[in-house]
């Protein structure tokens, strides 16, 4: 409640501070769903609707990104960490982004280990049930 009357006296930037930790969060169990889970993981974070735009063009909803990210995943030992660096969201609190870097790397045919350093920017929207869903997702 105290929050909620500062919010209010103040122009509701606490509320705009709990909407990018919140981001902040959702960025990081995602990190954490697609380390432990592969693409399952990944996937179960973006929203039915989701696009992005992929080498054959624009791809749109679940079942064509996870199609285009599952040779990704299917990589010999296939891995990417994350960890977000700013996050920003709407006041409302329904959209907002996250940026970060990350870490990729996998088995080449001979078996050396590559990895690479990338830079990544995911558009979240938040869902009627209160959880935050990846809308896009770009990265290097």
């Amino acid at each position: 409640m105290l929050k909620l009357a500062l919010a209010f006296i103040l122009g509701l930037p606490i509320i705009a501070a709990d909407h990018r930790q919140a981001l902040f969060d959702a960025d990081k169990a995602f990190d954490r769903a697609t380390a432990e889970r592969g693409l399952d993981g990944w996937m179960s974070f973006f929203a039915d609707d989701a696009r992005i735009h992929g080498r054959d063009g624009l791809l749109e909803g679940t079942a064509a990104l996870r199609k285009h990210y599952s040779g990704m995943f299917a990589q010999k030992n296939f891995s990417i960490r994350w960890k977000p660096l700013y996050a920003e969201a709407s006041q409302d609190g329904t959209l907002g982004y996250t940026l970060g870097v990350a870490e990729i790397s996998s088995d080449d045919a001979s078996g050396a280990r590559s990895k690479r350093a990338g830079r990544y920017l995911t558009v979240w929207r938040k869902g009627p049930d209160g959880s935050w869903k990846a809308v896009t997702d770009l990265g290097n």
